[in-house]
């Protein structure tokens, strides 16, 4: 049975609860919703799945966690290709399987931050700055492109 949209909320793992409001403090994440969409990035990009304890901290509603234009098309993309061989993983019935998946993998990036504070001994600050310059660095970031290649394909008339 599917729960009406209106009724989906996503779950903040517990556990992760002192990470989240040091996110929050120092390295300046205005919402959970925030930290929740980074974190599950991070967790997808380091294939870091972990699925929830039965403790969850207060759920955030569905169209709370959207509201950003690009934040509904991340849980979208992170389940298209978690579940590469059932297209029908993006029908509307089943929402409540996208969100499980991405609150794994937010989970999952939550305790990779979590990790890499105290391997560095570093605040959660500088150890997101450090996440996100690496992977502007591996993906070799923005490159020079020729007029002609961005134009190309662009018809005038």
């Amino acid at each position: 049975m599917t729960t009406a949209f209106v009724d989906v909320r996503i779950r903040r793992p517990q556990q992760h609860e002192a990470l989240m409001q040091e996110l929050q403090n120092d390295a300046k994440f205005p919402t959970y919703r925030d930290i929740l969409l980074f974190a599950a990035a991070v967790g997808f990009r380091h294939d870091r799945r972990v699925p929830f304890s039965t403790a969850a901290g207060d759920p955030i509603r569905y169209e709370t966690l959207t509201t950003p234009t690009f934040s509904e098309a991340l849980v979208n993309m992170i389940a298209a290709n978690v579940v590469t061989d059932d297209p029908e993983i993006m029908d509307g019935t089943r929402i409540e399987e996208r969100i499980r998946i991405f609150e794994e993998y937010a989970n999952g990036g939550l305790e990779y931050i979590q990790e890499q504070v105290n391997v560095r001994h570093q605040p959660a600050a500088l150890v997101v700055i450090d996440l996100v310059t690496e992977a502007f660095t591996d993906d070799g970031g923005a490159k020079p492109v020729s007029v002609d290649e961005l134009l190309g394909g662009i018809s005038w008339g």
